[in-house]
């Protein structure tokens, strides 16, 4: 098991325990700046599914520099 480190508040870690996988499915999603009234970031939506690509053609993520 690996362990990821969010940062939900400045200068409060949460560990969280997560497990790894492969990707088998590409889907498209829409993402966006905007906040919600309770100042929360809106989730993804989902908007479809991409058979025709494959997880290989997706850059991975990674963590960003500190």
């Amino acid at each position: 098991m690996d362990e990821l480190v969010v940062l939900r508040r400045v200068g409060q870690p949460d560990t969280l325990n997560v497990t790894l996988v492969e990707p088998e499915l590409v889907v498209e999603v829409g993402v966006d700046v905007a906040r919600d009234a309770s100042v929360r970031w809106r989730p993804p939506r989902l908007h479809r599914a991409r058979p025709d690509r494959s997880p290989a053609d997706a850059p991975r993520w990674t963590v960003p520099p500190r």
